[in-house]
């Protein structure tokens, strides 16, 4: 039987962006993709949140280069102050595709967000600005590729696939990121989930999978 459920779609183009992995100290690398918890900070600043909400997001896109630019990072100790030249991985040209699944009460606060927004968006650093060519509400519906009336669905955009979820003979690049968080003592403490970073030109031809309802070959895949 074939589940469905309303979510919010978002198509954003960022000129450069650098989405930084943690304990990259001598050269801040980027990952390919935001982290589930970058775009989850966007989705609870956008409704001024003061707690997390429950919410699963799929992210997919593409850039279309990489390269290095150079900043001045400043190291404070006591009343010492010194610099040090990081390099900087930035992505060129980004195409992201977000889909959130949320309550639809929840959704409906993001959307409506959006559409009153008094200050630019950003996403990766804060000097990361991103441009909002798409915010609408969509169908995701859930359906069994081992059925026989259902094809295979093909891998059009790079796409973090939750590891729980990685089917047979895909191939990409594995990274373990942060999902959520859970205070403690006033800490933040990630829960992270492992991904395949998916490449393109590939297709699953079994199990269940999410894709639009309105576009069949569109393929999502939800954070765990």
């Amino acid at each position: 039987m074939e589940s469905r459920k309303k979510v919010l779609k978002f198509n954003i183009f960022q000129e450069s962006a650098c989405y930084k992995k943690p304990f990259s100290f001598k050269a801040a690398e980027t990952y390919p993709l935001p982290p589930y918890s970058t775009i989850k900070g966007l989705m609870h600043k956008v409704i001024d949140a003061d707690r997390p909400y429950p919410m699963e997001v799929s992210v997919q896109g593409s850039y279309e280069s990489k390269f290095n630019s150079f900043q001045t990072i400043y190291f404070y100790k006591s009343k010492n102050i010194t610099t040090m030249p990081m390099n900087i991985h930035q992505l060129f040209n980004v195409k992201l595709i977000i889909h959130v699944s949320a309550e639809e009460k929840l959704l409906e606060k993001i959307y409506y967000g959006f559409q009153n927004l008094n200050e630019v968006v950003s996403l990766g650093r804060r000097e990361d600005l991103a441009r909002l060519d798409n915010v609408e509400f969509t169908w995701a519906k859930q359906v069994d590729i081992d059925d026989d009336d259902n094809e295979a669905v093909s891998i059009k955009n790079p796409i973090y696939i939750p590891k729980s979820q990685t089917y047979d003979l895909l191939h990409g690049v594995n990274f373990r990121i942060n999902n959520w968080y859970e205070k403690v003592n006033e800490m933040r403490i990630w829960n992270k989930t492992d991904v395949l970073y998916a490449n393109t030109d590939q297709e699953i031809s079994e199990g269940l999978v999410w894709i639009e309802e309105d576009k069949p070959k569109e393929l999502i895949a939800f954070s765990d």
